[in-house]
Parts: structure tokens; sequence; C-alpha cells
């Protein structure tokens, strides 16, 4: 691991002492190890001060900033306070079409089967083109490429990528759901809007909806999948231990 003092990580990531420093205070830098008085910086800060000189280069401010590296689950319209005016489809990203041969440059070798389970799975859909395949969003076959290549099996992360979607399907009823029923306790069963009114009326019931979901799933989320690494590592140890003791043996007292 290549490690620098902060004269050198500001040298290689093109910044100062200064704002290292600064960017430290703020929480946008990890703290680095400390050897005595010396404070020791890695290839994470060369990396996180990369980003943010881009994004400052880019116009974002420091806050910004601070929200998209200090939280993982924030999405770039609540950072830049937009969100209220984000009332389209979320769902509604580009949708990028691939051949066979783009699909497995990124997933590895795919035969027929596999193929297919990506199409059960609706990772992947048909088009129109032979041999052409429309991804469900931008992002789901990059993720799949970089589970793949640390080393996962695509099949099984086809299988876990059902469950997961299953599991966000239930939670989209169950919103949605709620909103109906609110509609319903509101306007009468089976109302529908005749003015301009009330179309706005229940596209911000709808919009605040989908925003608050979207914000509570993310953070349930986290905080689950922090609780299940959790478990996952106690489980580990106390196997662990369980295997040591084993590989001990009985213990024998002398006479």
């Amino acid at each position: 691991m290549t490690e620098y003092r902060i004269d050198d990580l500001a040298r290689v990531s093109g910044t100062t002492t200064r704002n290292i420093r600064g960017y430290q205070e703020r929480g946008l830098l990890p703290k680095p190890l400390r050897r005595g008085r010396v404070a020791i910086y890695t290839e994470k800060h060369v990396r996180n001060l990369l980003a943010i000189n881009k994004l400052l280069g880019k116009g974002f401010t420091l806050g910004h900033i601070a929200t998209f590296l200090t939280n993982p689950g924030a999405r770039i319209g609540d950072a830049l306070d937009l969100a209220e005016i984000i009332d389209e489809p979320w769902a509604s990203t580009r949708r990028p079409v691939l051949d066979r041969e783009e699909l497995q440059a990124r997933l590895g070798p795919l035969d027929d089967a596999a193929l297919a389970s990506l199409l059960d799975a609706g990772v992947l859909s048909e088009t129109g083109e032979p041999g052409r395949y429309e991804a469900a969003d931008a992002h789901i076959v990059g993720n799949l490429a970089r589970l793949v290549g640390k080393g996962m099996d695509l099949a099984v992360l086809v299988g876990v990528h059902q469950r997961f979607t299953a599991k966000m399907a239930e939670v989209a009823e169950i919103l949605i759901g709620a909103a109906h029923d609110e509609v319903d306790r509101v306007r009468g069963p089976g109302w529908l809007p005749s003015s301009e009114e009330d179309m706005a009326w229940a596209v911000g019931l709808i919009g605040a909806m989908r925003r608050a979901g979207t914000e509570n799933a993310h953070a349930a989320l986290d905080r689950a999948l922090d609780a299940a690494l959790d478990q996952a590592l106690h489980v580990h140890r106390v196997a662990s231990e369980n295997r040591a003791e084993t590989s001990r043996g009985p213990e024998t007292g002398g006479d």
C-alpha cells in the first residue's frame, strides 16, 4: 500500500496542504493513520481528493460534495435542493442497448442459458433487433460486471437480483396502496381528477409519497445492511472460535 505524508499527498493530488486540512475538518477525508506525531495518508485519500477536485471543477460547492461523499444514499437532486421540482418518473433513466459481444465483454462468457436467465430476471429485455438487448436501466449491467469482476458467480447474482427486486415490488405496492387509500379517504372511492387543480393535488400526493418512500428505503436498507453485516461477522467469529476450540481438543488434567 502506497503511503504519503501530507506534502506528498498535496503534490500527487494537485491540491494544497491547507485544503487537505480543511477537507478533513469538514469530514470529506477519512482520518489519516498515525505513526507517532506523523500523519500517514493512503491511496484512498488520493482518490477522494481527485474526486473533490473534479467536482469543484464542475461547479459543485463543498456543501454538495460533502453530501456526495458522506451520504452514499443521497441523490443528486437532494444534494442540490431540487427535490420539489423533480416530479417526473424516477425510473425513466436511459436504457442502454447492448449486443451479446458487449455483454460478454462485461459479464464474461454467456451461453444461451445464462442469457435466458438475464432475460427472465428482467435485467435485460429483447429488442426488435436480433442479438441486441435493452438493459433495465443504465447502471444494472455495470453493477453486475463489477461484482463478477470480484469473482462472484453471475448465476448467483441473477438470483439475488430476482429476490431483491421482488422485495422492492412489495415495498412499492405498500406505498402506492397507501396513496390510493388516502385518495379514497379524502375524495371518496372511485374518484378521478376533473380539473387542473385536482390533477395537481393527485400528482403532488403521489410525488411526496414517492420521495418519502425512496428516502426511507435508502435509510432502511443502509440500517438493514449494517445489521446483517454485524450478524454475519458475529456468526463467523463464533464459528471460528468453535473450530479453534475443537482443534485444541479436550484438556486433560494430571494426577
